[in-house]
């Protein structure tokens, strides 16, 4: 036990009465109720006569752990000796009647599947601006945490709506009658379920009965709500001895309800101030240029803080500011070895990629799943396929039979009756791709097998869990540690929260079977609260948001992320609702008419909140901001770091030093100590021929050796690098090479796209290209005499049917296509006044030279009066070229070249027999109907071309087509490069250069 003086040594002595023990942060009032609660044991007291209650469960879990340690087994209890202030209520409302704790998910999803009901029955007395939102996920929220605060404060749904009557809030009064109805439902399930919030309230309406507790220590009370410090308040006036630690300064907790007033005012006999902390880390603040920085600078921190100063992983804690930050932080840490540990409540379950992939199997055994759904499936953990492997997969199954998709031979496959057989997918499939799809098909037999029986929920979850195999080896991960270790952690904890809820779901719904159970666990959109089996805490660096950091400590801490706008955040809670006026009505009868401003409150807690944060550390502290201009969104560090250290006291770090930096700007630059890192940066230094000589040679000699150590990837011949070409044939061996006028114009831009671009696989067709399609063939339809009612009803039919878009948006889309149409109808009969249609969709294939032909189709092909022919073509985008650009237009130019090289035969532009003229050609034109212009489909004309013009067009192509032939394919800089989706293979592009470019 520590050594204590002064007033609290006092309180070690046979203390009796009322307490108040208070202190700033690592001075240590935790321990020395923990120290307390020993000494009543120690000297006589019963355990079952003492009660330590914290505001949560992790407060209390952690205290439990430090009693058990220090009383090292040598005494027992009836009860449990430490509990939060909800564990309490529900003990007291267990004593009187049947209760259950419903989690905060569940709720949710409880309160949104009635709002649904509102919005689609009408029902509900909300007010009309805000029944459209009733269905959405944010109205939700903000309804059950306005709840949740006036529960908190005693009050019910007569007490809301009168309120809402009185003070002119039509909202309150709705939410109150909404209250009454949530009530109502709760009570038709027998066993009444209560949120946390709803227990302390439940728990206060008993009479008062004695506990037989002679003792009650309660720690951290800035986190109580008013209603719990009321319950407490009543349990001390049947104690010897009352405790209340605390610290105001850590009061983060308003937004949930929270009040320090009973930790500052409650009255006291005793009081000890613990003024001074035990906690004086050393201090940094570091202010790098981006965010790519900022991550591999906390990675590199917590790395050397592990391997050259031992701490231990557990040791180490990383902080940001919302569960938002938490996923690019650890994606970080993992990928620099670093194991990471989260809270389980911090993530929603099913958003949790393992229960995720489980979610999908149990569908899989009753419905048809999607495409992309179906590829999750294999790409999680029951198929156990990693993107390229599925690729192959699916080439290998469209191999096997060309009639259908891909994905729906798959579909076909791994249902339950399919015969399935090895040896007919041999040639077609690798051992690797067939074990895959051999592995997904045991693991759904196993499911629909149990579900045949069947068997319960937990039953047919385990069926499923078991076929995939996981366990073992997510055990054997979890054993060897590090970063994948974490990482089987997490899944096994996930996995283990995933079975209790189905076996809570079971306990209350005896009836129910698996596909409600999953709809239950896919409809919730909060953490889920988990429980806590383990009995050591994991070797992993914990990432927590500042929120859950309070009351804990650890050797190294990082602050990550401390960016103005961010910390502080201070947006209103509950804004929808006015929760803030009815907080202040409840608990200083505050008018909520009276225009108040909280934004210094906010901004107080904010402060209270990075303060707390920083805390936290007792050797090393570390935080961390952006400030860059030069981003999408200028960064700047928070205004609460010039509060830890003045601002010329910050450094300024970058992730790679500039080639030409001093020796101070080198040193500044983050290097992650880790190996990979460390030989990334020597291989890029021999091969950087800009960097000083010895520079490069002392890195040649550190990687030699390294490489006679025998480390991984030091050894050139583990460099991975095709300097040559591994194919030689030809990609296109016929004579004469087919070019379609847009080919020649995509291989003016880069040849690499016009010949990648077509093997590029899509699922599905763009909508815009359908789109195209449709407006095409209305045009197509109208110029050979269709009705246009009829042709534009059933363009627009089919166009209906593909769109897929929000409802609010669909109504836009439609009104935008008719114009579309419309447009496009007026253009067409326009131009039946002054020209003679020739044709559409004209087919076109006439021969250029030996080398070349062009074959494709026009649009729409026209005589004007002079007879000279003319050249449509249909643009469904908006961006017209300029009429300068329009004389290079390359398209346009090769269909000219096709017309005077050809002549119309039988409705087609072929070569010209002998004796026959060739076309005269007046020109060609793109029509533009989605960009009108005062009403009339906007235009774009190209001049006839000269003969020398056509002729130079003529001789440039056989180039161009041998470009298609391969096996070398040329890549150009254009002005589509943005948006190509070949970028990440470019070698002209910055992130399509081989590892070995420099």
């Amino acid at each position: 036990m520590r050594e204590w003086s002064g007033p609290a040594a006092a309180l070690l002595d046979g203390p009796r009465g009322k307490w108040r023990v208070t202190g700033v942060a690592g001075a240590g009032v935790s321990s020395l109720l923990v120290d307390t609660t020993v000494q009543l044991i120690r000297d006589g007291m019963d355990p079952a006569e003492i009660m330590v209650i914290t505001p949560a469960k992790e407060s209390a879990s952690r205290l439990r752990r430090e009693l058990i340690a220090q009383l090292d087994g040598n005494y027992v209890s009836e009860g449990s000796l430490v509990r939060s202030i909800h564990s309490l209520a529900f003990a007291l409302l267990r004593q009187d009647r049947p209760a259950r704790l419903i989690t905060g998910a569940e709720q949710d999803a409880v309160i949104r599947e009635l709002l649904e009901g509102h919005a689609e029955e009408g029902r509900g007395t909300w007010p009309p601006e805000h029944r459209p939102a009733l269905k959405m996920v944010g109205f939700a929220r903000q309804l059950r945490d306005f709840l949740l605060r006036s529960i908190e404060r005693g009050l019910g749904p007569e007490e809301l709506i009168e309120w809402g009557r009185r003070f002119d809030r039509p909202v309150w009064a709705a939410a109150g009658d909404f209250l009454r109805e949530y009530e109502q439902v709760s009570s038709l399930a027998g066993t009444q379920s209560y949120s946390a919030s709803e227990l302390v309230t439940a728990a206060l309406r008993l009479p008062a009965q004695d506990l037989g507790i002679k003792a009650l220590i309660i720690d951290d009370a800035q986190h109580l709500d008013p209603k719990s410090a009321e319950l407490l308040a009543r349990l001390m006036e049947q104690t010897q001895l009352s405790i209340i630690g605390g610290d105001p300064a850590q009061s983060v907790f308003h937004f949930r309800g929270a009040n320090p007033e009973f930790l500052q005012k409650f009255p006291v006999d005793h009081e000890v101030v613990l003024a001074e902390s035990f906690r004086e880390p050393t201090r940094k603040i570091a202010i790098t240029d981006t965010s790519a920085s900022q991550q591999a600078l906390v990675a590199d921190t917590i790395r050397r803080a592990h391997l050259l100063e031992g701490v231990e992983w557990c040791d180490i804690a990383v902080i940001v500011r919302s569960s938002g930050m938490i996923g690019p932080v650890r994606r970080a840490l993992l990928n620099a070895g670093v194991p990471v540990h989260l809270n389980p409540t911090d993530v929603v379950l099913s958003e949790q990629p393992i229960v995720a992939g489980m979610i999908l199997g149990v569908r899989a055994l009753s419905t048809e799943l999607s495409a992309a759904d179906l590829e999750s499936l294999l790409l999680g953990p029951i198929g156990g396929a990693d993107p390229v492997t599925l690729r192959r997969l699916l080439r290998g199954l469209r191999q096997f039979d060309f009639s259908r998709r891909a994905i729906d031979v798959l579909r076909e496959m791994i249902a339950v009756d399919y015969p399935f057989d090895r040896g007919e997918l041999g040639g077609k499939l690798t051992e690797r791709e067939l074990d895959i799809l051999e592995r997904i098909r045991t693991v759904l037999q196993a499911g629909h097998h149990a579900r045949a029986e069947g068997q319960s929920v937990e039953e047919v979850l385990w069926a499923l869990w078991d076929a995939t195999g996981l366990s073992d080896r997510l055990m054997a991960a979890s054993l060897r540690g590090g970063a994948a270790g974490s990482q089987a952690d997490r899944d096994l904890d996930a996995m283990m929260t995933l079975f209790d809820a189905a076996g809570d779901y079971a306990e209350r719904r005896p009836t129910a079977g698996i596909d409600s159970f999953i709809r239950h666990i896919a409809e919730q959109e909060l953490p889920t609260g988990v429980r806590d089996r383990r009995g050591v805490e994991p070797d992993a660096v914990n990432l927590l948001t500042a929120h859950g950091a309070g009351g804990q400590e650890w050797h190294t801490v990082v602050i990550a992320g401390v960016q103005e706008g961010t910390w502080p955040s201070l947006g209103e809670t509950g804004s929808l609702f006015g929760q803030e006026e009815l907080v202040d009505l409840a608990d200083l009868d505050i008018d909520p008419g009276l225009p108040i401003s909280h934004a210094a409150d906010r901004l107080a807690e904010e402060r209270r909140l990075f303060h707390m944060s920083a805390t936290r550390a007792t050797g090393e502290l570390l935080i961390t901001a952006v400030e860059s201009s030069d981003s999408d969104t200028e960064l700047e560090p928070s205004r609460f770091l010039d509060e830890i250290e003045p601002p010329e006291e910050h450094h300024h770090i970058s992730l790679v030093a500039e080639e030409n930096a001093d020796d101070d700007e080198i040193s500044a630059a983050v290097r992650v100590l880790s190996t990979s890192s460390l030989i990334a940066e020597l291989r890029r230094a021999v091969s950087n021929p800009d960097l000083r000589e010895d520079f490069r040679s002392q890195a040649a000699r550190q990687l030699a050796r390294l490489a006679a150590a025998g480390v991984p990837g030091a050894t050139p011949e583990h460099w991975w690098s095709t300097t040559e070409v591994s194919e030689h044939e030809l990609l296109d061996t016929r004579e004469q090479i087919p070019l379609s006028p847009s080919k020649v114009e995509a291989l003016q831009n880069c040849p690499l796209n016009a010949v990648l671009s077509r093997v590029e696989e899509e699922e599905e067709t763009p909508i815009h290209m359908l789109k195209g399609s449709l407006v095409h063939a209305f045009a197509e339809a109208l110029a050979r005499g269709a009705d246009q009612d009829r042709a534009a009803e059933l363009v627009s039919t089919a166009y209906e049917n593909l769109i897929r878009v929000p409802a609010w948006q669909r109504e836009l889309e439609l009104a935008a296509w008719q114009q579309l149409i419309d447009t496009t109808a007026r253009w067409v009969a326009a131009r039946a006044g002054g020209y003679e249609l020739l044709g559409v969709e004209v087919e076109v294939d006439v021969p250029i030279s030996d080398e070349v032909r062009i074959r494709g189709r026009m649009d729409r092909l026209d005589r004007d009066p002079a007879g000279e022919l003319h050249i449509v073509d249909f643009k469904t985008g908006k961006n017209k070229p300029s009429d300068k650009a329009m004389a290079d237009h390359a398209q346009l130019a090769v269909y000219q070249l096709a017309l005077s090289r050809g002549a119309l035969n039988d409705g087609r532009v072929t070569a010209p027999a002998p004796g026959q003229d060739t076309a005269t050609v007046g020109g060609a034109e793109l029509v533009f109907p989605a960009a009108p212009a005062y009403g009339k489909a906007g235009v774009r004309q190209q001049a006839p071309k000269t003969r020398e013009e056509l002729a130079e067009l003529a001789d440039s192509l056989p180039a161009l087509a041998d470009q298609l032939r391969g096996p070398r394919l040329l890549a150009r800089i254009n002005p589509n490069c943005p948006n190509c989706p070949l970028k990440p293979i470019c070698p002209v592009q910055s992130e399509g250069k081989m590892s070995t470019d420099v």
